[in-house]
């Protein structure tokens, strides 16, 4: 094997080759979000009306709860190329958390009905609104309350408070909580097909990662999942300063 160095470009090509690449894989999953949009919204109509009887309702549930799933994943995908490039236009601003709530609660609704899982909501009377990304906060949020009512009994938690002067966000539910080794893990990283699970850990990279960006005062978002919650299962907690 030669060690000669590349020749004079080679290097630049290769950059150039692989950024292209990226664009291309980036642009092939901003076209199937697109796509995957309209399905879910299709499989979401279809889904309000069958009847509670109907033999064909669980299934479409599946592949409803499946579609969302796939469509939050590439959103996360997009953001994560943007934001590790500095593309991303983070752009923090006061949101009503009322009315982030009532947009949080719609998305996981229909699936948390259809599986006869009750959602309770428990805000802070005094904190009307708070500064932070809306669209990642809103998919993150969605997200994790998506997989509350994947794994919970049937109960998932929403909670909204101030805590130590900064706004706090915990999913509770009642199921058997998380395993020990996602607990022990710390800053989750993108390190592959989990062995324990099958679960790439992107949504838990992507919830970090949207957290990291917001800072204030000296003060950075953090995420944390803990057992034995307010429900007695699993709890996720975002932190935002």
């Amino acid at each position: 094997m030669s060690d000669l160095p590349p020749p004079p470009g080679a290097r630049a090509e290769t950059d150039s080759s692989e950024m292209d690449m990226s664009t291309f894989l980036m642009s092939s999953a901003h076209d199937m979000k697109n796509s995957i949009s309209v399905m879910t919204a299709c499989l979401g109509s279809a889904l309000a009306e069958l009847p509670d009887d109907a033999a064909s309702r669980e299934m479409t549930y599946q592949a409803l709860y499946e579609a969302q799933r796939l469509n939050h994943h590439l959103m996360q995908l997009m953001a994560i190329y943007k934001i590790n490039q500095d593309m991303y236009p983070f752009d923090p601003t006061e949101v009503d958390l009322a009315e982030f709530q009532q947009e949080v609660l719609a998305r996981v609704g229909p699936l948390a009905k259809v599986k006869g899982i009750a959602l309770e909501v428990v805000a802070d009377p005094n904190e009307p609104s708070w500064y932070f990304d809306y669209e990642l906060i809103v998919s993150l949020v969605a997200q994790s309350l998506h997989n509350a009512v994947k794994y919970t009994g049937d109960k998932v938690r929403l909670s909204m408070m101030i805590v130590e002067r900064q706004l706090e966000i915990r999913i509770d539910d009642n199921g058997e909580g998380f395993p020990p080794f996602l607990l022990e893990q710390g800053f989750p990283t993108m390190q592959g097909i989990s062995a324990h699970t099958g679960s790439t850990g992107l949504g838990l990279y992507f919830a970090a990662k949207v957290a990291h960006l917001h800072r204030n005062r000296g003060r950075v978002g953090a995420t944390r999942l803990a057992n034995d919650g307010a429900l007695g299962g699993g709890t996720f907690i975002l932190t935002l300063p």
